[in-house]
Parts: C-alpha cells; structure tokens; sequence
C-alpha cells in the first residue's frame, strides 16, 4: 500500500491545515492528484529546471495527525521554479522520461498550479495520507 499524495494551494498554512483529515479536495481548495505517481515534487522541479536539488529550501511541516497523515509546505525556491518551468522544456522533459499523457497531464498541472500559486502569493503544499 502506497501512501495518497496531492499538491494545493492555500492563502495561509491555517487554511492548509483544513486539509489534513480529508485532502484539498474534501475542503474545496485547488489541488493536484498526484496519488500513485508523484511524491517528491522538489525532485522534479530540479530536474525540470537543471538546477540542483540543494538550490531548493526544505519543506516545513505544517500539521500532521500524529499518526502518518500530513500537511507540508513546499519551499518558496521550489513552487517559483516551477512556475518558471516553460512548455518546451516541459515537452524536452516529458519526451526524455517517455511519459505518458497521463503524466504529461500531471506535470503541466503542477506546473500551472505554481503558477497559480506565485501569481496569487498563495503558498503551495503536499497532502499525504497512507
């Protein structure tokens, strides 16, 4: 059994922490289903960007349920160089790793979720549940 996973948004890591039992969709926030796929989201962006991964700040736990289940805020370094991330590069990255249009779909809406993210000054985090 994996563990769920989605990328969201949020105005403030209060409203973030409204996602912990149920996931960014249970509480209408705008988010990205990444369950099965995708779990270390600074990992992509690094190579998406051909930056290092040491180039990115670290993740801050925002609340977890003391159990496995959790809100963790993605580093401000990581969510805008996502956003910088241009179509081209996102066709050159998906040809490379021979993803399918499912992932395709993923990456760019991750992509377009940072956007939107750096756009509104809204932080961008991960929800994981087991």
């Amino acid at each position: 059994m994996g563990v769920l996973v989605d990328y969201f948004t949020a105005d403030s890591d209060r409203s973030a922490r409204r996602a912990l039992s149920a996931g960014p969709g249970a509480v209408d926030l705008p988010y990205v289903d990444c369950k099965g796929w995708l779990d270390e989201l600074d990992t992509l962006v690094a190579e998406l960007s051909g930056r290092d991964l040491s180039e990115f700040g670290e993740t801050e736990t925002v609340v977890t349920d003391g159990e496995a289940a959790g809100v963790e805020r993605m580093a401000s370094e990581t969510v805008e160089a996502l956003a910088a991330v241009d179509d081209a590069r996102l066709r050159e990255y998906a040809e490379e790793e021979l993803f399918d249009e499912f992932e395709v779909e993923r990456v760019t809406a991750l992509r377009d979720l940072a956007r939107t993210a750096v756009r509104l000054n809204q932080g961008m985090y991960c929800w994981m549940c087991p």
